[in-house]
């Protein structure tokens, strides 16, 4: 298992964050792997539901069934999935927390690798997850206080 956590502080409430980052209608805007979304999308996706996704990683695609596997209002929400492609088995949790009139934001993505991509992971895979992570909490921190 391979881990990418990042964090920032964006200035809007908790409840606002929350909301925008649950609704994957807007993760294009801000994520920049994500090429396209569909199923629960244009709210912010409950315990259960599904949401598909498009990405891309350098020159390679790939698409993942995410299924909303926590969600404790504002505060918390995972979901996991297994990409279609690569097989790729992944988990991202977010964590919100009230801090200093805004939201600390904490992205949490655990992954798994196939044996064959093991040595992909080591050279490239990894360094790109992690890139694109800290390109998305910055992305995201951008349009939530363009509001």
């Amino acid at each position: 298992m391979t881990d990418v956590c990042v964090s920032i502080h964006i200035k809007q409430p908790v409840e606002k964050v929350f909301d925008y980052i649950t609704t994957a209608s807007n993760w294009p805007e801000w994520h920049p792997s994500t090429v396209r979304v569909s199923g629960a999308v244009f709210h912010p996706a409950l315990e259960g539901e599904t949401i598909v996704e498009t990405v891309r990683f350098g020159i390679a695609r790939d698409r993942f069934t995410w299924k909303v596997e926590e969600r404790q209002a504002s505060n918390r929400w995972a979901i996991s999935a297994t990409s279609e492609r690569y097989r790729l088995k992944v988990r991202i949790s977010y964590t919100l927390t009230p801090e200093d009139g805004g939201t600390l934001w904490e992205r949490e993505m655990f992954f798994d690798i196939r044996k064959s991509l093991q040595l992909l992971d080591n050279l490239l895979f990894s360094r790109l997850v992690k890139r694109n992570s800290e390109t998305a909490v910055r992305r995201l921190k951008e349009v939530m206080e363009s509001y």
